[in-house]
């Protein structure tokens, strides 16, 4: 551009130029219809000189606001970047931390970036459920895209929307490749759901895929044995083998606290005789009545370890299974002195509620 501009600029002076020289200046004659423009060489010249240059100033004007145009468009989607940037790593590490408040402000930093709207929706839908708003939650789920909402199964149940989150999870459930995530899911949500049948069949099959630890196996088939008390040990039996010793306790507090002892005795002794005293503790909380044999041989046992706490504690539930409060309140007043478990709580209430040690009963429910 720069090398065209130079060579009209010295051609047009060097044609000025020849004619000043020789002193004819020369002259252009131009007629169109009734108008007649006549004017020297040397004015063309001059004029298509201011013309070009004014041409060039008006092109690298343009040039110039559209670069600054450009530069700032660029500059305020760059901005936009990085504040939905900010905001997506805020809320993947409050997710990290479990801080539901820190993630309730990220979100509020901006919207992140387009393919996480849907991930944004679901964090905004667990921050409305801790925040006991389930109508706002229910919306956030409904607005995610019908690929996205089957992954977040368990939000769903949050919502009390059981009935949707089985029908998420029986689509994903027909994958030939299915998650071990979905499969917990779907059991949970049946299980919510109240189908003891249809989860029990689960288990039955995809068991080995859960690869749980004994505390969560524990608390899921607890809540299996709750959907329905009179097919626990129908349920129990249709069990795995390798996952019935894993139901065992759950089972024996379903007993327990239905006073079916005489189907749990053998249990409860075996715990005895084998020192399994924490297990024992464990089942007896529940316990609705008492037992004359399994209290006379925790008394035994009790001579030789006196201030063994777990036998102390069964032998209270015991008695305040069979209206003796008072000695379950003295035996909860020499449990007080060592470190206190947080299952003796509910025993201990009752216990000091029963004798009129109101004070004592209070000061447990607010720990």
């Amino acid at each position: 551009m720069t090398r065209t501009l130079i060579s009209v600029l010295v051609l047009l002076g060097v044609l000025a130029a020849g004619h000043l020289l020789i002193d004819e200046k020369g002259y252009l004659l131009i007629a169109v219809n009734n108008h007649t423009i006549e004017t020297s060489l040397f004015a063309l010249a001059v004029m298509m000189i201011f013309a070009v240059l004014l041409g060039a100033l008006v092109l690298n004007l343009l040039g110039a606001l559209w670069r600054t145009f450009a530069r700032s468009r660029g500059w305020l989607k760059g901005r936009k970047n990085k504040r939905q940037q900010h905001a997506l790593e805020a809320a993947v590490w409050a997710c990290i931390n479990g801080d539901d408040g820190q993630l309730q402000q990220a979100l509020a930093i901006g919207d992140l970036p387009a393919h996480w709207q849907d991930q944004q929706r679901a964090m905004a839908a667990r921050v409305a459920l801790q925040q006991q708003q389930p109508t706002q939650a229910l919306a956030e789920l409904q607005a995610m895209s019908p690929q996205s909402q089957g992954q977040v199964a368990k939000l769903w149940l949050a919502a009390n929307q059981g009935e949707q989150a089985l029908t998420l999870l029986e689509a994903q459930m027909t994958d030939k490749k299915v998650s071990d995530s979905v499969v917990a899911s779907y059991l949970e949500a049946l299980i919510q759901a109240g189908q003891s049948e249809q989860a029990l069949a689960l288990i039955q099959q995809k068991y080995k895929l859960l690869d749980w630890s004994e505390a969560r196996w524990k608390a899921c088939l607890h809540a299996l044995f709750a959907i329905d008390d009179s097919t626990a040990q129908t349920t129990f039996n249709g069990l795995p083998k390798s996952l019935r010793p894993l139901a065992a306790p759950a089972l024996t507090q379903q007993a327990l606290r239905h006073g079916q002892f005489d189907a749990v005795r053998g249990d409860l002794l075996k715990y005895l005789k084998k020192g399994q005293y924490q297990h024992l503790a464990e089942a007896l909380q529940y316990a609705t009545s008492s037992d004359p044999e399994l209290r006379k041989l925790i008394q035994a046992a009790l001579k030789k370890q006196p201030e063994q706490p777990e036998l102390l504690f069964s032998l209270a539930c015991l008695a305040n299974a069979q209206g003796e409060h008072e000695l379950a309140a003295k035996i909860f007043d020499t449990l007080a002195k060592s470190p206190w478990q947080g299952l003796w709580q509910q025993q201990a209430e009752q216990a000091y509620a029963k004798t009129g040690q109101f004070d004592k009963a209070y000061l447990l429910a607010t720990q």
